[in-house]
């Protein structure tokens, strides 16, 4: 499917459940792959991707937010459809775990089982001020446009902060 987008749309929405190891080495190769055929290259397709932020003001309301992440990881991460995310780091074996107890109906246990390398790969870990210096950081030279999803609640003064350092 992802090289069919590079062969026929004008944009991929990419889903939140990656990280940038995936969408560097499988998800825009694909994407390319699929406009070299059609006589484009991947400049001709706009890559949305919604990110995943681990923010907060201070400790209590990082960790509150890095738990929300945790759970969203490892509900995803339990998916057999996605394994192969997990696996371009090395991490079937947690997708296995993460399966075995969804199947246990184990949900509440999850969460738990999704350590701080992990969080780190899926998600942005930065202060409220470098949200938006982090995202570009790490994804500005692949993608066009970004959504943040996190349970931070940002000020009116922090998200202008974000937009303009997005921005650049």
């Amino acid at each position: 499917m992802t090289r069919v987008t590079g062969e026929v749309a004008d944009g991929l929405v990419c889903h939140v459940f990656t990280s940038e190891r995936y969408l560097r080495g499988t998800t825009l190769p694909a994407v390319a792959e699929g406009a070299e055929t059609a006589g484009r290259s991947l400049a001709d397709i706009e890559v949305s991707l919604p990110v995943t932020v681990v923010t907060g003001r201070d400790e209590q309301e990082r960790d509150a937010v890095a738990a929300a992440a945790r759970s969203q990881i490892a509900f995803y991460g339990s998916t057999p459809a996605y394994r192969g995310v997990l696996d371009a780091h090395g991490w079937g074996e947690l997708h296995e775990q993460l399966h075995a107890a969804s199947v246990r109906g184990e949900w509440d246990r999850m969460a738990d089982m999704v350590d701080d390398e992990v969080v780190a790969a899926f998600t942005v870990v930065a202060e409220p001020e470098r949200v938006g210096l982090a995202v570009r950081e790490r994804f500005g030279d692949i993608v066009d446009r970004v959504s943040l999803a996190t349970a931070y609640t940002f000020s009116e003064s922090e998200w202008a902060r974000v937009a303009a350092d997005l921005r650049g």
